[in-house]
């Protein structure tokens, strides 16, 4: 029987195993649809290993670009409404409005605002926790760190945004993602440790 010459499944055809982008072999996954765009974001930043990423991880969460926040000489304030609305915005003429709300009083706490940054989030390991990359966080230097906290610490000089916690009076950064592991410090470990500030607010855009 003759065989065809075309069509059908050939030896040594395609792409060879391994010489993808990530450099290993791949595996179909469903993904749901509205989902795409953040798993397909995700794997970018998976892939610099380098570039804004500087953490140990590929794709772990890490800290850049921070930036002190400054008080505007003249307040800018928004509108305030009492009751929540579905999808229309209050005009200040109804009866709901309670004051206006300056946005420096309500992401900075009073006293503490030589001590507040921002800082650029670049990775995924922390999605858990409601920050995503490209997310900015409002960072606060004069909160004493404590369990539960999620802090911008310095690891062997490296910024990195996890998750604080304590187990046997030892910190652990932990990620809010499954695919990440904890980072531990133990006595005599090499690794050097600086909680630099405590994260109070994340800035997400819609």
């Amino acid at each position: 029987m003759t065989q065809p010459s075309r069509g059908g499944r050939r030896p040594g055809a395609g792409r060879p195993t391994g010489s993808g982008l990530f450099g290993e072999p791949a595996q179909p996954v469903r993904v749901p649809a509205s989902l795409v765009p953040a798993v397909v974001a995700y794997l970018e930043v998976y892939r610099q290993k380098g570039s804004d990423l500087e953490a140990s991880e590929p794709g772990a969460a890490v800290a850049v670009d921070p930036r002190p926040v400054v008080p505007n000489p003249v307040p800018k304030r928004v509108v305030r409404a009492v009751s929540s609305v579905p999808a229309s915005f209050p005009t200040p003429a109804d009866d709901y409005v309670e004051r206006a709300l300056d946005l420096n009083d309500h992401l900075v706490i009073t006293g503490h605002q030589d001590a507040t940054f921002i800082v650029r989030v670049v990775g995924w390991s922390m999605i858990g926790a409601g920050i995503h990359d490209g997310d900015e966080v409002v960072v606060d230097r004069a909160i004493t760190p404590a369990d539960g906290h999620v802090v911008v610490a310095i690891v062997n000089g490296e910024l990195t945004i996890k998750r604080l916690r304590f187990r046997k009076r030892k910190p652990v950064l932990v990620a809010e993602n499954p695919h990440f592991k904890e980072r531990r410090f133990e006595e005599g470990s090499s690794d050097e440790l600086e909680i630099w500030g405590v994260a109070t607010r994340v800035l997400h855009k819609l």
